[in-house]
């Protein structure tokens, strides 16, 4: 799992899950090769002995392979490093950015930190 600013993991897991706009998707060792687009959300890695971490993720792509999953995000974050007084800021802000957005640059802008802000959100429930 790879953002521009880190290598987030680097190991082997026994499963991941990730959410598509078609719904959540497991993927195992040997899976058919896909490659596959994600909007913000979460994805939730179980590593050896069965235990699952969760993150949330911001816009990017994953890629299957039999043998490798490699995920390719603008952000990833652990639970433990979000902060909810700083997502509850970001999704008040850019509620009232859209509310007066002058263009389809701001609108898009405003609408993607929302959905990050949500996914993140999501990821601090589920901890």
């Amino acid at each position: 799992m790879l953002t521009p600013e880190r290598t987030f993991f680097d190991g082997e897991a026994e499963s991941l899950i990730i959410e598509t706009s078609d719904g959540q998707l497991g993927i195992l060792a040997g899976h058919a090769p896909i490659a596959i687009g994600l909007q913000p959300a979460s994805v939730v890695l179980k590593v050896a002995g069965g235990k699952e971490r969760i993150a949330a993720h911001g816009e990017g792509f994953v890629v299957v392979r039999p043998d490798k999953t490699v995920i390719l995000c603008q952000t990833m974050e652990w639970p433990e490093e979000i902060e909810l007084a700083r997502v509850k800021r970001a999704i008040d802000e850019h509620e009232q950015k859209l509310k007066n957005a002058r263009n389809d640059i701001e609108i898009g802008l405003s609408k993607a930190t929302i959905a990050r802000a949500f996914a993140r959100l999501k990821v601090l429930q589920k901890k």
